[in-house]
């Protein structure tokens, strides 16, 4: 997949989710969809942004999410492995980073009936869980849980689990059907498009938990790593790059560097493209090493 090819996706996916009647209406959903839509040729960067707004958003204690989880036509079933989380730094629940769940167990099938999402305020009592998984989960420090399943359509995509640890939330009607609406219209046909990109971008994905970042390594590309970059290599940003380079490389996130410089995300998003290309960074989450390995250049740049 080239860059053309990209754009075209993305653009695709702006229209259908920023325009029109059917267009996201939750202005906290939009924002979370713009962000992913700058991210969504890294696949790590978008689980990892989306759990930790899911965290944010809904108080939650620990958020995973990953691909998987479902059976498919033909009864195979694609385990559901953890590629990101997060968890509320006061609560040390421990980390189901890599944790595989086998789509056939029933209590993830059930998951997969509900149309919307699924809340279970009290885990030893959910019958619609097996005695196996409401062992493991409260092994894993989970009392209540909010099961969001991802479609594209009607294609099953992934999961999304938000878990408290010592009390059942109060649950919102209207912030469970916005949270339906955004896995059925939002997340799901987004976390798709990431998946095809990275499938189309890369031979073939090491699917491996917990690799460093769960990046997607195109064979015989440049990688641009922190190690093998000459320091002279930034003198081919712009005045304009360098600026964004500087405030990536403190960890500012698409929308605060367009806060800062009063730019628009589009902008933005060019420019660190603009800048991935001329430093020979695959992802965004290469660049971020790349430039905080370099903060003294961009310092006095």
């Amino acid at each position: 997949m080239d860059d053309d090819d990209f754009l075209r996706i993305q653009r695709e996916l702006r229209s259908r989710l920023f325009e029109g009647s059917a267009a996201i209406r939750w202005r906290p959903g939009r924002e979370l969809a713009a962000q992913l839509l700058l991210y969504l040729d890294d696949v790590a960067a978008c689980w990892r942004l989306t759990t930790e707004w899911l965290r944010d958003t809904l108080d939650a204690d620990r958020v995973d999410g990953g691909y998987g989880g479902f059976l498919g036509r033909n009864g195979e079933g694609r385990s559901y492995v953890v590629m990101a989380e997060a968890r509320r730094s006061s609560m040390a629940l421990p980390s189901v980073l890599g944790i595989r769940f086998d789509a056939a167990d029933p209590s993830i099938r059930n998951v997969w009936t509900d149309p919307g999402v699924s809340p279970i305020a009290d885990i030893s009592q959910a019958r619609s869980f097996s005695a196996d998984m409401r062992g493991a989960l409260q092994a894993l420090g989970t009392s209540a849980k909010l099961a969001m399943p991802l479609r594209d359509g009607s294609r099953p995509v992934g999961l999304l689990c938000a878990d408290w640890h010592l009390r059942a939330p109060s649950w919102d009607a209207q912030a469970c059907e916005q949270m339906s609406i955004l896995a059925r219209h939002v997340l799901g046909p987004l976390f798709a498009a990431a998946e095809r990109i990275a499938h189309e971008r890369a031979d073939a994905i090491d699917d491996l938990p917990g690799r460093e970042a769960w990046e997607l390594v195109v064979p015989g590309a440049p990688q641009g790593g922190a190690g093998n970059l000459p320091a002279d290599d930034l003198s081919l940003l712009t005045p304009a790059e360098l600026k964004v380079a500087r405030l990536v490389a403190r960890g500012l996130s698409y929308k605060e560097v367009a806060r800062q410089l009063d730019r628009s995300l589009s902008t933005v998003d060019h420019q660190l493209r603009r800048i991935r290309e001329k430093l020979g960074a695959r992802s965004t989450a290469r660049l971020v090493r790349l430039l905080a390995a370099h903060s003294n250049e961009l310092g006095g740049a």
